[in-house]
């Protein structure tokens, strides 16, 4: 009964909070904004509180101790952004649903796959544009910006003592599957934000532990506002409880007679289940055969209950995980550990999921 009143209670207070939230402004965070210009000079703007102030700019003339004492007097706390007139270059990939919890690292390893480029040239950052259930597939959105077009800024800026947080970048252009970029500009629009380092994943399992304890301390608050209420009920509960303890000797008789007349199809049933635990082994080599590509073989496969664990080798493992998903007796596949590189050219794969009787 508890969890389903806090199931109905936090919907109600999402309804309620959510004509406020609309109302909420969505500026873009402060920052002070460097554009790089010709010949080297850097454009200067401040913005605050989503109103863009511009100041006067940088020479190009400028020593690394000049530049951190023009950047510190114009600058107060806000972090250090550089914003690029020229458009980033956009990717859109469907993925396994399975790499969602470990985007990053997937897109980092994948990058050469994917776009035309290595993780370690570019510049990127991500998001989830739709989810395909049915396919186990996610949308993903990529959005690049290769090192050699901040390099010399990036340079420039480190040796004045100076560490930007990140590149804000208008719409850009796709980047097709084959490897060159398009000369057509992609209708996606506003400006994008790509950090110059990705967040430790430490951090954020620390930061989502910090919000799971916020939620869990309103919870309690929200409880002992409520008590009242949950008492009388835990009382009337009490009462249906002693009715129940005076018809349970009926209720254990009623049962007895249902376990006699059970115990007569028990035998049958046994028999059934023998015959279907047998089959099962075969019924599974025979989806596998159908669903795996003939560019993969395995080398060790492994059933314990419904938890079937395969390893082997694909010339890419990435795709194997929609083709058992398309399966009829296995479910959610995924990986069980990291893909490596084989010296032979393919890639090691181990992969686990879970099985229908």
């Amino acid at each position: 009964m508890l969890p389903e009143f806090l199931t109905w209670w936090t919907r109600q207070m999402a309804d309620l909070a959510a004509p406020l939230l609309k109302r909420l402004p969505s500026n873009a965070p402060d920052a002070m904004l460097l554009t790089p210009g010709v010949g080297g000079t850097l454009g200067v703007s401040v913005r605050h509180k989503g109103q863009i102030g511009i100041l006067p700019g940088l020479p190009a003339a400028a020593d690394p101790d000049q530049l951190r004492d023009m950047i510190a007097r114009r600058r107060r706390r806000e972090p250090v952004m550089i914003r690029l007139t020229r458009n980033p270059l956009v990717r859109d990939v469907w993925l396994p649903a399975a790499v969602e919890a470990g985007l990053d690292r997937f897109l980092t390893y994948e990058m050469d796959q994917l776009t035309p480029f290595k993780a370690a040239d570019v510049f990127f950052a991500h998001r989830v544009l739709g989810v395909d259930r049915r396919k186990a597939a996610i949308h993903v959105e990529i959005t690049l910006v290769p090192k050699v077009w901040v390099h010399a800024l990036l340079d420039r800026l480190e040796r004045a003592g100076i560490v930007p947080a990140a590149l804000e970048v208008p719409a850009g252009l796709n980047v097709p599957a084959g490897g060159r970029t398009t000369d057509v500009m992609a209708p996606k629009g506003g400006m994008r934000c790509i950090p110059l380092r990705h967040a430790d994943p430490t951090r954020r399992t620390r930061q989502r532990l910090a919000w799971r304890t916020a939620v869990a301390a309103s919870g309690s608050l929200a409880l002992a506002t409520l008590a009242e209420p949950l008492v009388r009920q835990s009382m009337a509960l009490g009462r249906v409880e002693a009715q129940v303890a005076e018809l349970r000797p009926r209720v254990h008789e009623a049962e007895m007679l249902r376990q006699r007349i059970a115990a007569g199809l028990a035998g049958s049933g046994r028999i059934a289940a023998a015959r279907q635990q047998a089959g099962q082994p075969l019924a599974i080599l025979a989806d596998l055969t159908d669903s795996l590509p003939d560019d993969t073989w395995l080398t060790s496969l492994s059933l314990r209950r419904t938890r079937l664990v395969l390893e082997g080798h694909s010339t890419a493992a990435t795709r194997l995980i929609a083709a058992l998903a398309s399966g009829k007796r296995l479910h959610n596949p995924s990986f069980a550990a990291p893909v490596l590189r084989a010296e032979t050219g393919g890639e090691v794969f181990t992969i686990q999921a879970e099985v229908t009787p």
